[in-house]
């Protein structure tokens, strides 16, 4: 197919990098993705085997050597702790865990918080091979001598790669002790991985969306502040499902990684388990927290709830939410004056029998309280669909959010109502379930990534009345960051957001563009963005077959590079294309994304 893009000379509307957020949701695998831990269940959080009494991940001692019993209560921060009797002086482990995955050359440290009862025990603690009988490759010995707990710390080195290592602790002789938490963690590396961190930063996200979404109905924001030995580790009960509530990555964590990647917070008000009072104390702790690091306290989005009009633990009719936007919104900009206040709304509300939908009325009447509307926008289509056929439902998809988006915008303005828009979540979502074991995973494929970049395009068509959006999810879950044991995987899908950060904030180019396509909805897009030194041309191909033959006019096409990916099948993974010179005419590939720098002309 013939592609002319042609740039016109009529004024741009300014594009912010907002639009390229992303959510980090504190439920399921997120946290653990997150942290440097190399543990699972590393505070003991029950309920404990029903033959053994021995927590989750962990194992004790074989043939009912010891007596164990998971103490409600008993932990440092008043949750479980890990009771061990050791009635008999026999060689097996007295707890253990399996599968733990390290690497060759690795220096670790076991760190754990312990207490004794009557006399003190000599512990050790190793680090060996699953099978048994087999040399350990490392091992370090501690004398629990307190009756209060006390933390203690063992170095280990590796000297394999290893994915189903085990961490085992053995008592020398008897003794009765508690444990109320145990870490394993690369030498030296703080909390938080390094590489997740490290990668984070070179994405230079804008905006991070935390504690997530349906998980915020449980989520406690003061669990996350203070000491993290100190931090409670639960059942989550957002999902109704036996998933934990890991607190080691909390607010504290999330502000300090906003201020030091230069992030506009965005946060989601619990209003389910949470308060009105309580979220008054989150926005003045936030404020605080600031002012204690030396800095003003920067802009934050709050979000009032996470679709509350949708069958979950929030779930509520629109007038009992116009009550909680007249409840949460002034206790919230009283303590925290730079926020810009985020309602939501339903997809399926942004249009409606004579654009009316309750929801959209109660917001239409609170609209003095609200600065953006955000709804959430999942693509989707049967995963075992021809490839065609799911390429169409894509692009069917990205037409109807931008016309139906637009209606919104106009309709909110006729009404008097000048807030701007967003999206909460958005992604592409067809496998992915809470019910297959698989911990909320689908992996970016091909049809993902062109799901991303053609939403990117519709955000900043709209721009400037769209605002703000963050992708689903950073952080494992859906994740587009992975991190799992030793491993960190960085995904197509990060590079492409990359792609286009490297042009925003900017300006957006109008453009006219005309095409010899049949295709109901043209399978090739165009965005044009520019600063004050480059334009940036982005061109995307989601036809299987047929390349786009694409000529330039109006552009300067001197030193011209074009960059970007090629797929080959929708399901697998991108080629990525190193930047190359260009003509007035570029070839886009079948299922490809690329983007044309050129320099600006003075």
């Amino acid at each position: 197919m013939k592609l002319k893009v042609t740039r016109e000379n009529a004024k741009g509307q300014p594009v912010s990098a907002l639009i390229l957020g992303h959510n980090v949701e504190m439920c399921l695998t997120t946290a653990d993705g997150l942290l440097s831990d190399r543990l699972r269940n590393p505070k003991f959080v029950g309920p404990p085997h029903r033959m053994t009494g021995v927590a989750p991940e962990w194992q004790g001692a074989s043939a009912g050597r010891n007596a164990y019993e998971l103490t409600p209560g008993a932990g440092l921060m008043g949750s479980e702790a890990q009771h061990v009797q050791m009635s008999q002086p026999h060689g097996t482990p007295a707890l253990h865990q399996n599968k733990v995955p390290v690497k060759a050359g690795e220096e670790l440290v076991c760190e754990l918080w312990a207490r004794v009862r009557h006399e003190p025990v000599t512990l050790k603690i190793a680090l060996l091979p699953l099978a048994s009988r087999s040399p350990e490759y490392d091992s370090g010995t501690i004398s629990i001598d307190t009756s209060y707990f006390k933390r203690y710390t063992v170095p280990l080195t590796v000297s394999r790669d290893d994915d189903e290592a085990r961490l085992s602790l053995r008592v020398d002789g008897l003794g009765v002790f508690w444990i109320d938490q145990i870490h394993l963690r690369p030498k030296d590396e703080p909390l938080l991985c390094t590489r997740i961190v490290d990668e984070m930063a070179r994405m230079q996200i804008p905006s991070l969306r935390f504690p997530g979404g349906i998980v915020a109905n449980a989520y406690n924001w003061q669990h996350g502040t203070g000491p993290v030995h100190l931090r409670p580790a639960m059942l989550e009960a957002a999902f109704h499902q036996d998933w934990h509530l890991n607190y080691d990555f909390g607010l504290d964590e999330y502000l300090q990684l906003c201020l030091d990647q230069d992030i506009v917070p965005t946060l989601t008000l619990n209003v389910a388990t949470g308060t009105p009072e309580e979220a008054e104390a989150f926005a003045t702790y936030c404020a605080n927290w600031f002012r204690n690091a030396g800095v003003e306290p920067p802009l934050i989005y709050w979000h009032i709830a996470n679709h509350p009009y949708h069958d979950t633990t929030a779930h509520m009719t629109p007038d009992m939410y116009a009550h909680v936007l007249q409840t949460f919104v002034p206790r919230v900009k009283d303590n925290y004056p730079s926020s810009r206040i985020v309602a939501v709304m339903g997809r399926g509300g942004l249009t409606g029998p004579n654009s009316s939908t309750p929801w959209k009325d109660v917001l239409i009447a609170e609209h003095e309280l609200i600065d953006v509307v955000q709804f959430q926008q999942y693509g989707g289509c049967d995963p075992l669909a021809e490839p065609q056929t799911q390429l169409e439902k894509l692009s069917t998809c990205l037409r109807d959010f931008q016309t139906d988006t637009c209606a919104f915008i106009a309709e909110s303005r006729s009404k008097g109502a000048n807030w701007n828009v967003g999206v909460a979540e958005w992604n592409w979502w067809h496998q992915a379930s809470h019910w297959d074991g698989r911990a909320f995973e689908e992996p970016p494929t091909v049809l993902h990534g062109l799901f991303i970049a053609g939403t990117i395009h519709r955000f900043a068509a709209m721009a400037p009345d769209f605002e703000i959006a963050h992708f689903y999810n950073l952080v494992n879950c859906m994740g587009i960051l992975n991190h799992w044991g030793a491993e960190v995987e960085v995904t197509d899908a990060v590079e492409i957001f990359k792609l286009y950060r490297a042009a925003l904030p900017g300006q957006r180019v109008p453009l006219d563009v005309a095409t010899d396509s049949e295709h109901d909805v043209a399978p090739v897009d165009a965005l044009c963005l520019t600063d004050d030194t480059h334009t940036w041309l982005f061109l995307t191909n989601r036809d299987l077959r047929e390349s786009a033959e694409v000529s330039l006019s109006g552009f300067n096409v001197t030193g011209a590079e074009v960059e970007g990916f090629i797929g080959t099948t929708t399901t697998g993974t991108f080629i990525r294309l190193k930047a190359r010179p260009t003509t007035d005419r570029v070839e886009v590939s079948p299922l490809s994304i690329l983007r044309v720098k050129l320099v600006e002309q003075a």
